[in-house]
C-alpha cells in the first residue's frame, strides 16, 4: 500500500518532468499529441505525511522539486523568500539564523529556544541544522507549510515547516548527473549523482555537493578577501524493498565547511560623544565616562561610525587600568558595507552527521505502519574580532592619568612600552576584543504512524515521536559563547599584582599558554576559568515526547471534514554554569563545575478542525475551499543563569500559543492553462517570545500579538512557450498591550531624565535630570567626590557622599539610607519623577534613585521580520528545437519584492529595514535527448545591497548594530549532464 487517505494523486514521471511548487511556475506536461496545447500539472506532497496533489491539500504550501530549485536560483534555505509570499530570511548573532513565515520565527536568543519554523529533513525534526550554510542537492522537493502545525510534523511549530526531501533510491534502473558552475568571485560549485541498482529488490544512491568561492567582503587590516566559502555535503542511501508489503532505506549524510564566513556582519553605530556640561553645570574629565552610552538611535544609513570605545566594557576599563585616555575610535569610518577592518580574517567551522532510516509495512490492505529514525551529531564554532574596526590610537606607555596612583608603579612592569601580553591574544600596543561563538550537540529522533486507506468515509493517522537533544560537552573550548580582549587581561593582571586590590581577589587568567609566550586565539587553550574574559555556557538537554491524530470523515464525495490533536510534552534541563567577568577563584575551584539544574517543563494539547470542499463549478476545472482553526505551539524555556543572588529577570519563559483561523481556496481554469489560489488568515499570538539584553546576557520574555495577511498565488500558460507567475503576499503583524524600555532611548526622549553608565557592570540607567545635576554642583563644591557619578547607576554614589560628609568609610551600611542621606544634604528630599515599568505600570523614583528607565507604548508597533508586502513576477519563454534541432533554449525572468520592515519591536529609526529588490535573469539550453544542459545565469541583476536584519548590542558593548547582508551580484555557466 503505497498511496494513503487519498487516491487523487498526481505523478510526475521522468528525471526530466518540469515539477514547479505553487509559489513557483507549476509544471507544464503535454499530451502526447504535438497538437495539444501545453498545460499546467502540478507536484505530489507529502504535507499530511501521506501523497497528494498540492492542489488538493487544504494547506497553504509551496513545493520545488530540484529542476525548480535550479531553474529559480533557489540555491538554499535563504533564497526561498523570493518565490514564497511573506516569508523572510535574515542570518542572526549566534550561527544562528531566523526564518519566518507569516512573521513567525525565532526572536528568541536561547540555547533551550525552539524554532518558530520547523526545520526537516524527510520529515524528520532538526533541532540543530545548517539550513542557511549548505546549498540544496540531490532533492526530490522542498515543502514549505505555511501557518501553524500542531498536529502532525515532527515537534510543534508556530510558523510553519521546512521539510526537504531528498531523493532516494530507485530500484532497477542505473542513472548519474552531474554539474559544474562557475561563476564570479571565482566560484567554483560541483553537484553529481550516481543511482546503482542491487538486483531487483535494492538500490544505492550516492550523491554529494561541493562550493568553493573567494570573499564577498575586504578586511582591509589583513589585505584579504574574507566572507569566503569552502563546504561540501555526501549523502548516501540504500534503498530495499524485500517484499511486495515491506519497503525502507537507510541515509547518511556528512556535511563540512571551513572558510572566513561571516557570523555577524558589519558594525553600524550612530555615535555618541558624551558630553561636558550638563543644565550649564560642568563634568569632570573623569565623570565624563559615565555619559556617553557609546551608540545612539539613527537610521541605519545614517550609523556609519564607530563606536565610542570609553562607552564599552574593555574600553573604559582600558582607561581605568591607564592604556587608554578616551575614545579610541576616533578616525573617520568607513561606510562601505562589504569593508571591515579585523586584527584576523575570521574563522568558521561547521559539521553535521546524519543518519535517518524509515521502514513502512503494509500490514492489511488497508493500514500503513511507518518508522523513522534518526541520529545526528553536529558542531559550529566561529571567531571573530568582535569590533571589525581598527583602533586609531595605541595604548599608553606610561600610566594614564585615571589609574589608581598607588598601582601606577605596576603599570610599567606589567605593560613595558604600553605593551600588554595577553595568553589568548598575544602581545599587542593596540586595543583588541575578539569573541568565540560555538555549539556542540547531538539529537535522536523515534516516530512511528499507523495510516488507514479504508473504502468507507472515514479514515486516520496516529502516531508518536520522541526527541532527545543535548549539548554534548560544556568543557569542549569551541562551546559556549566568550569575550575576549587584551584592556580586561591588563586589568586582571594590575589586581593580581597588587593582591587582589581591584575585585577581592586573585583571578586566574587562563592557563592554557603562558604570558610570556606570543599565543593566539587559534590556540583554543581556553580552558574556562574566565578569568580574564566574558564567557557564558548553557549546557542543556531536551526530552520531548508526543502522540498525535487526525481523523477524516466524507461527509459527501465532495466534503470532508478532518480533526486533529496532539499531546506534547518537553522537559528541559539547563545547568548552571557559572557566567564569568572578573570572577575570584578559590584555589582548586573547578571552573565548569555545575552550580545545579534549572528545568522547565511544558505540556500542551494542540490541534486542528476544519473542512475541505471539492465543489463542482462552472467557472473552474477543479476547485477546493478550504477552512480551518488550528492552534500552534512553541515550547517556553530558560533563561541564561544569573549571578549569585541576583534576581534581574525571570529564569523561565512561556510558550507561545498561536489561535489561527485559516479559510483559502485552489483553483484551475482555462482548461488546465491555468492555477489561482488564495488564502486569508488572523492569528491571534499569545507569548511571542523576544530577547533583550540584560546584565549582558540575552533574556526572553513573553508579548501579545495580532497578525492578519492574505497570499495570492498565480500561474498562467498564455501560449504553449509562456508560463507566468505571480505571487503576493499581504501581512499586518503588531505587538499588542505591551511597554517596554528602548535601551537605545531609556529616557524616551524626556528631559526630566538623563541616561548614564555604570562604571563597573557598564549596563546603562536613568536617574531624574535634576538629581544629576545638582550631584555634578556638589562635585564642583568638593572635588573629592569626583568619579562619583560613575557609581550613581549602582545605587553606591550615596555611600561616598555620607563618607565624605561624616568622615567615614563605607556609608550607613544601608544604600538605601546613603541615597536618602544624600538627597536630603543636596536639598533634593522632596524631588520625584514619575515614570511607567515595562508592565505598564506608573512608579514614582526619588532624585537619585536609578531606575531602567521609562517603558514606551508599543501596541500596534509592527513585528520584526514582518513586511507588509512581498511580490515575485515571473516569465519564462521556450524555443523549442532550435535551428530543427533536440536543442530547447529557455529564457527566464524573476522579479521579487519586499516592502520595509523593522529589526526590533520599538520601530524607532534604527530599526528600519528599507524595502529591496532582487532580480534574476537566466537562459538555459537543454538536450533532453542527450542529456546536457548549458545555464548562462545572473542572480542580483542589479546588484542591490540589502540589509536583512540587524543585532543590536548590550549596553556594555555601546549599543552597537551588527547588520546582515544579502549575496551580491552574482553571474555564471552551468553545464549539466544526466545519463
Amino acid at each position: 500500500m503505497r498511496n494513503n487517505r487519498h487516491s487523487k494523486c498526481v505523478w510526475l514521471a521522468g528525471a526530466s518532468a518540469l515539477v514547479f511548487g505553487l509559489a513557483a511556475p507549476a509544471a507544464m506536461a503535454q499530451d502526447d499529441s504535438d497538437e495539444s496545447p501545453r498545460t499546467l500539472s502540478t507536484v505530489t506532497v507529502t504535507t499530511q505525511k501521506t501523497e497528494e496533489s498540492i492542489q488538493d491539500v487544504p494547506i497553504a504550501v509551496s513545493a520545488f522539486d530540484e529542476d525548480a530549485l535550479n531553474r529559480l536560483q533557489l540555491a538554499g534555505g535563504p533564497d526561498l523568500v523570493k518565490s514564497i509570499p511573506n516569508v523572510s530570511f535574515t542570518k542572526g548573532n549566534f550561527t544562528s539564523f531566523n526564518f519566518k513565515i507569516r512573521g513567525i520565527g525565532a526572536d528568541v536568543v536561547a540555547q533551550s529556544g525552539d524554532a518558530g519554523v520547523g526545520i526537516h529533513q524527510n520529515d524528520i525534526p532538526l533541532t540543530a541544522n545548517r539550513l542557511f550554510e549548505a546549498e540544496f542537492y540531490d532533492v526530490e522537493r522542498v515543502e514549505v507549510l505555511r501557518g501553524p502545525q500542531g498536529t502532525l510534523y515532527g515537534r510543534n511549530a508556530t510558523g510553519g515547516v521546512f521539510n526537504l526531501i531528498t531523493a532516494k533510491p530507485v530500484l532497477g534502473e542505473f542513472q548519474a548527473d552531474a554539474e559544474l558552475t562557475y561563476g564570479n568571485y571565482n566560484t567554483f560549485k560541483g553537484k553529481g549523482m550516481v543511482n546503482l541498482p542491487i538486483g531487483d529488490a535494492a538500490a544505492l544512491r550516492v550523491a554529494g555537493s561541493y562550493l568553493s568561492r573567494d570573499g564577498y567582503v575586504d578586511n582591509l587590516t589583513t589585505g584579504n578577501d574574507v566572507d569566503d566559502r569552502d563546504l561540501y555535503s555526501i549523502r548516501a542511501t540504500l534503498a530495499v524493498e524485500p517484499t511486495d508489503w515491506a519497503r525502507g532505506w537507510i541515509s547518511v549524510e556528512h556535511f563540512e565547511e571551513d572558510d572566513s564566513r561571516l557570523r555577524s556582519g558589519k558594525q553600524l553605530c550612530a555615535k555618541d560623544p558624551g558630553f561636558d556640561t550638563f543644565m550649564g553645570v560642568p563634568v569632570t574629565a573623569f565623570d565624563q565616562l559615565a555619559t556617553s552610552l557609546g551608540c545612539v538611535d539613527a537610521p541605519l544609513d545614517q550609523s556609519r561610525d564607530r563606536v565610542n570605545s570609553q562607552a564599552t566594557l574593555a574600553g573604559g576599563l582600558g582607561i581605568l587600568a591607564g592604556l587608554l585616555n578616551g575614545d579610541v575610535n576616533t578616525d573617520p569610518a568607513i561606510a562601505d558595507l562589504r569593508k571591515i577592518e579585523s586584527a584576523f580574517d575570521p574563522m568558521y567551522q561547521a559539521e553535521q552527521t546524519l543518519y535517518s532510516w524509515k521502514a513502512e509495512a503494509d500490514i492489511s490492505d488497508n493500514l500503513l505502519l511507518t518508522y523513522l529514525g534518526s541520529y545526528s551529531e553536529s558542531s559550529v564554532v566561529s571567531r571573530e574580532d568582535y569590533n571589525k574596526a581598527s583602533a586609531a590610537l595605541n595604548f599608553n606607555e606610561t600610566a594614564g592619568p585615571f589609574i589608581n596612583p598607588a598601582l601606577a608603579p605596576l603599570y610599567g612592569l606589567l605593560f613595558p612600552g604600553g605593551v600588554v601580553t595577553d595568553p589568548e591574544l598575544g602581545a599587542a600596543n593596540s586595543f583588541r576584543t575578539f569573541d568565540l561563538s560555538g555549539a556542540n550537540s547531538e539529537q535522536t529522533t523515534h516516530e512511528l504512524r499507523l495510516q488507514s486507506d479504508f473504502d468507507g468515509p472515514f479514515n486516520f493517522n496516529l502516531g508518536a515521536i520522541k526527541v532527545d537533544f543535548e549539548s554534548i560537552d560544556p568543557r569542549n573550548p569551541e562551546d559556549g559563547y566568550y569575550v575576549l580582549s587584551n584592556a580586561l587581561t591588563a586589568l586582571t593582571q594590575i589586581n593580581n599584582a597588587a593582591g587582589g586590590a581591584l575585585f577581592g581577589g586573585n583571578v586566574p587568567l587562563d592557563t592554557g599558554s603562558t604570558a610570556t609566550t606570543t599565543a593566539s586565539l587559534f590556540d583554543l587553550s581556553l580552558n574556562g576559568d574566565g578569568g580574564n574574559y566574558f564567557r557564558s555556557l548553557s549546557p542543556y538537554e531536551l526530552e520531548s515526547f508526543a502522540v498525535f491524530g487526525e481523523g477524516y470523515y466524507d461527509v459527501s464525495d465532495d466534503l470532508q471534514l478532518t480533526l486533529g490533536l496532539r499531546y506534547t510534552d518537553d522537559q528541559k534541563e539547563q545547568d548552571i554554569v557559572n557566567t564569568f567577568l572578573f570572577t575570584p577563584q578559590a584555589a582548586g575551584a573547578d571552573p565548569l563545575a555545575s552550580q545545579g539544574k534549572l528545568k522547565a517543563d511544558f505540556q500542551e494539547v494542540t490541534g486542528r478542525v476544519g473542512f475541505d470542499w471539492t465543489p463542482d463549478l462552472s467557472f473552474t476545472d477543479d476547485s477546493l475551499i478550504y477552512g480551518f482553526y488550528s492552534k500552534g505551539y512553541k515550547g517556553g524555556g530558560i533563561n541564561p543563569p544569573q549571578p549569585a543572588g541576583a534576581n534581574l529577570f525571570p529564569q523561565t519563559f512561556d510558550p507561545e500559543f498561536i489561535n489561527s483561523y485559516e479559510i483559502g481556496t485552489k483553483n484551475t481554469f482555462a482548461d488546465g492553462t491555468a492555477q489561482l489560489n488564495l488564502t486569508g488568515f488572523m492569528y491571534d499570538y499569545e507569548g511571542y517570545q523576544i530577547t533583550q539584553i540584560i546584565n549582558r546576557s540575552s533574556v526572553n520574555i513573553n508579548v501579545d500579538a495580532e497578525l492578519q495577511g492574505i497570499e495570492l498565488e498565480g500561474l498562467w500558460t498564455p501560449a504553449d512557450n509562456w508560463l507566468l507567475t505571480a505571487n503576493l503576499g499581504l501581512l499586518n503583524a503588531e505587538v499588542i498591550d505591551t511597554y517596554g524600555i528602548d535601551v537605545l532611548d531609556r529616557t524616551n526622549g524626556r528631559a526630566d531624565m538623563v541616561a548614564l553608565k555604570n562604571s563597573s557592570s557598564y549596563s546603562n540607567c536613568v536617574i531624574s535630570a535634576q538629581g544629576y545635576a545638582t550631584v555634578l554642583g556638589a562635585i564642583q563644591a568638593n572635588p573629592a567626590l569626583t568619579g562619583a557619578t560613575l557609581q550613581l547607576c549602582t545605587g553606591a554614589f550615596g555611600t561616598s557622599f555620607y563618607d565624605a560628609v561624616n568622615g567615614t568609610t563605607g556609608g550607613s551600611g544601608s544604600a538605601a539610607t546613603d541615597r536618602a542621606f544624600t538627597e536630603a544634604a543636596l536639598g533634593l528630599g522632596g524631588v520625584t519623577v514619575t515614570y511607567t515599568d515595562s508592565n505598564g505600570d506608573t512608579q514614582t523614583a526619588t532624585a537619585l534613585q536609578a531606575i531602567e528607565g521609562d517603558a514606551k507604548n508599543l501596541d500596534g508597533n509592527s513585528m520584526p521580520g514582518a513586511p507588509e508586502m512581498t511580490l515575485n513576477l515571473a516569465a519564462e519563454y521556450t524555443f523549442q528545437s532550435l535551428g530543427n534541432s533536440d536543442w530547447d533554449m529557455t529564457i527566464r525572468g524573476d522579479y521579487y519584492m519586499q516592502s520595509d520592515s523593522y529589526s526590533r519591536i520599538w520601530n524607532t529609526p534604527r530599526d528600519e529595514l528599507e524595502s529591496w529588490s532582487n532580480v534574476n535573469l537566466s537562459i538555459l539550453f537543454n538536450n533532453e535527448q542527450s542529456g546536457w544542459g548549458v545555464e548562462v545565469f545572473a542572480k542580483n541583476l542589479t546588484d542591490e545591497e540589502v540589509i536583512t536584519g540587524t543585532y543590536l548590542t548590550d549596553d556594555s558593548s555601546g549599543l552597537f548594530t551588527n547588520a546582515f547582508l544579502t549575496e551580491p551580484a552574482l553571474y555564471g555557466v552551468t553545464v549539466k549532464k544526466s545519463w
